[in-house]
């Protein structure tokens, strides 16, 4: 056998030399670590103490272990070989006369989870250790600190992956998981070790999506985010709010959607065929309902932090999605070892709604004060992303990403004597964030983000009443834009082995315009965040500082989980928010009304969060009982074509079952909501759904019935209408129950050819074609007062055939 030679130079100064199984070592006044670092095996090690240890040797091993054990012979360090990797810890040297006693020191573990088969990352994993347990962040990291000596057992959950159990030793180390048959794993209240759904959290008022099964349940493929998301206990589907996310009975623009740290501002989006985030590119949704930390703020609703795909590192993958709607293509690629790129791009390749314009010419007219019109708009949409992610050093990392959309939307009504109604609308989202993340030796991390988010929204309407012909004075035009741009940097550090602080600073700057008059103005803000850990106790107590005008406004919050048993958790959280930025509702003309972003003047928007809650899982059973009662001071709406400045109330809870059989899922959730203002009405959502898993043959259904929401499930039906007797004012009370049913239901199939994996499905969205509403205009005309509707989803069939390789 011949005798295999391998040469390496250390700096010019030194050299290893290795025959068969022999090495010879030659360095001349080389750091330790250095050395090290040179043998040919994996080692793992505290770099900065190796390196104050100079080596000088010339000598021939029988194997770089006899060599290790050679180097490290008269060190205070010792080594331990797990799973191949020779990881090299500090030992206690004791001599005859004065046995030493070993001080009381703490060891710091931390690690990255990531997907085994693409290398993603995975963020808010969950990871059990010590009877304790932490999350990872957004890019799947960890970190604790123990007084325990030696390696300690952890388990790794993540939601759609296999549980792993595994040792790990003081240092930074990888895990990878492996993803598990699909099963609808959604979301969870308190982190129940028992049950799969854990790593949605220890956080109350949280929901955790998994992403992976999106694909499976009814509606179109590009559009999963929205499918899921509306699927979710205490998030309306009823009015198919898709421009807003609506939670707890917020109102509209209360909440607010990050992607990669970025605002989505929101764009039209009037069916659920296509959605403002692509699918290909999203790898995590967290919705927070309220009462969550003070790392978070901005808006007085909920938060949904979507985060995005690292890109492939191991080689080039391309996707591609066409359904009788849209077309969707993905494609990522490695650059360099460290660096890849991912680009995706979405269209409509006809319209949505096979326009129909309404023209009433030669029929008689209604005399009736009021009549509804059903239309169908013209409606086109387009976005595209592209994101650069790099890894630095030896575990930093960083990224790049970039958003644009726009989509058109028009109609044209016309009733002769009466009005002629054509009215535009051009949305147009641009958003882009660039972050680098520092991870420290002592497992203390650093984060850096610059964000930018801008929405632009047209409207141009001509409304003609009676038979005049129509002159520039009867066109208006509405031009709103808004803008935001901020940095943010956090930092994370342990205090002992009980306290997990995050410090954080930011700096946005806010801009918004009306028709050429803009505002501008800066805010900054300061928090802090202590995640104490109790044994079966975990509290998180924390202060946000915003400043606008040179005033302080101070947003304390607490937090807290209580693991009972391994089966029975509960939460509860308080909390103060407020809100600076606004949507509210504008009136351009005698019967035209938008929504718009406005900077808020004196009287902003404020909030008060208190929730409270249960779950028990075992078995593949979960159960849990969320309730919420929210205070929101000067919330904005629209009635009798006045805008009301109200302070609300908001009572409710949030019932989920699941139930786990086999690879098969049925779940359930009872959703119940009282708001005082500005009507005083009580609305129910039920929400059904299940998942076959027949593989290769997959089967869904989903079904939501809601009712009671009488102002903003179809954006004022049946309000400001010219003759209602008595103004609304603070104090109405509705006389509408407006309400909604949608059953839809899905069959897919998926195969592999060789290395093409191939999925092709069919979803029949609104089966029985329910007459739901979405979208209202009101016009006067001479005579009468006509509501314009524009449907939500009709009994829809879509196809689609994806691939991907």
């Amino acid at each position: 056998m011949k005798t295999f030679l391998v040469i390496l130079v250390l700096a010019f100064t030194g050299t290893i030399a290795a025959f068969s199984q022999e090495l010879h070592l030659v360095v001349n006044n080389k750091p330790l670590n250095d050395v090290l670092r040179s043998l040919p095996i994996e080692t793992s090690f505290d770099d900065k103490a190796l390196s104050q240890y100079q080596i000088t040797v010339n000598k021939t091993f029988e194997s770089p272990q006899t060599a290790l054990g050679f180097l490290l012979q008269d060190k205070p360090f010792g080594f331990n070989n797990i799973n191949g990797v020779y990881v090299i810890v500090p030992r206690t040297i004791k001599t005859a006369e004065s046995p030493a006693v070993e001080a009381k020191r703490l060891y710091a573990f931390s690690g990255i989870i990531k997907d085994a088969e693409n290398g993603e990352r995975l963020p808010y994993a969950y990871v059990a250790a010590y009877g304790k347990s932490v999350l990872t962040d957004e890019a799947g990291y960890f970190s604790f600190l123990t007084e325990e000596k030696g390696n300690q057992p952890v388990q790794v959950r993540y939601l759609g992956y296999q549980a792993q159990d595994t040792t790990l030793s003081p240092g930074l180390h990888e895990i990878s998981l492996q993803s598990a048959v699909v099963s609808m794993n959604e979301i969870i209240v308190s982190p129940a070790p028992a049950a799969m759904l854990l790593q949605s959290g220890i956080r109350p008022g949280e929901i955790r999506v998994n992403h992976q099964v999106a694909q499976y349940i009814p509606g179109s493929v590009d559009n999963t985010v929205f499918n899921l998301v509306r699927m979710m206990p205490g998030v309306r589907a009823s009015g198919e709010p898709s421009e807003d996310l609506i939670v707890w009975g917020s109102n509209r623009g209360e909440s607010k959607i990050t992607y990669d740290g970025y605002t989505l501002f929101g764009i039209k989006n009037y069916n659920d065929h296509i959605g403002s985030v692509n699918p290909y590119m999203v790898k995590d949704i967290r919705i927070l309902k309220g009462g969550y930390g003070s790392a978070y703020g901005g808006r007085t609703g909920a938060v949904t932090e979507i985060t995005g795909i690292d890109g492939y590192f191991h080689g080039p993958s391309v996707k591609a999605n066409v359904s009788n709607y849209t077309v969707n293509l993905f494609a990522s690629t490695p650059l360099t070892e460290k660096l890849t790129v991912s680009a995706a791009y979405r269209q409509t390749f006809y319209n949505l709604y096979s326009t129909e314009n309404v023209d009433f010419s030669g029929k008689q007219n209604s005399m009736q004060a009021y009549s509804d019109i059903y239309i169908k708009p013209d409606y086109h949409f387009r976005d595209a992303n592209f994101k650069l992610s790099g890894k630095a050093f030896r575990h930093d990392t960083y990224y790049l990403s970039l958003y644009g959309a726009d989509d058109n939307f028009k109609y044209s009504v016309k009733q002769p004597d009466e009005y002629d109604l054509n009215a535009s609308e051009k949305n147009r989202q641009y958003g882009g964030a660039a972050s680098y993340k520092r991870i420290w030796e002592n497992g203390a991390v650093t984060k850096i983000t610059t964000t930018f988010s801008r929405l632009t929204s047209l409207l141009d309407n001509l409304t003609i009443v009676g038979n005049k012909k129509p002159t520039t004075e009867d066109v208006n035009h509405l031009d709103n834009e808004v803008q935001e741009i901020a940095v943010k940097l956090k930092h994370d550090f342990s205090i002992g082995t009980r306290n997990k602080i995050q410090v954080g600073a930011e700096w946005l700057r806010y801009r918004v315009s009306l028709n050429n008059l803009w505002e501008e103005r800066g805010k900054p803000t300061a928090y802090v965040n202590d995640h104490i850990l109790l044994g079966k106790i975990a509290l998180n107590a924390g202060v946000r500082v915003d400043m606008l005008r040179h005033k302080l406004y101070v947003q304390p919050r607490l937090s807290g989980a209580y693991n009972m048993t391994e089966e029975l958790s509960a939460t509860a959280s308080w909390g103060v928010y407020n809100q600076f930025l606004t949507r509210t509702a504008y009136q351009y003309d005698d019967s035209g009304i938008q929504t718009i972003w406005s900077m808020a003047d004196s009287t902003f928007t404020k909030a008060f969060h208190t929730t409270a809650g249960i779950a028990y899982s075992k078995n593949g059973l979960l159960v849990s009982l969320e309730g919420y009662y929210k205070i929101a001071k000067n919330g904005q709406f629209f009635l009798d074509n006045t805008v009301y400045t109200m302070d609300n109330t908001i009572v409710g809870a949030d019932l989920f079952a699941k139930k786990q059989i086999g690879d098969h899922t049925l779940y359930g959730s009872y959703s119940i909501n009282r708001l005082s203002k500005p009507n005083s009405e009580l609305s129910h959502e039920i929400k059904v759904g299940g998942i076959g898993a027949f593989d290769p043959f997959y089967f869904s259904l989903s079904y939501v019935y809601g009712t009671g929401f009488a102002y903003i499930s179809t954006g004022g039906h049946r309000h400001g209408q010219s003759d209602r007797k008595g103004p609304h004012s603070s104090e109405h009370t509705g006389d509408s129950e407006d309400m909604y049913s949608r059953f839809d239901l899905s069959a897919s199939y998926r195969t592999h050819v060789k290395k093409v994996q191939l999925q092709a499905g069919v979803s029949l969205l609104n089966v029985f074609d329910t007459k739901n509403i979405k979208y209202n205009y009101q016009v006067s005309g001479q005579n009468a007062v006509t509501n314009i509707f524009t449907k939500a989803t009709p009994f829809t069939p879509t196809v689609f055939f994806a691939l991907s390789f």
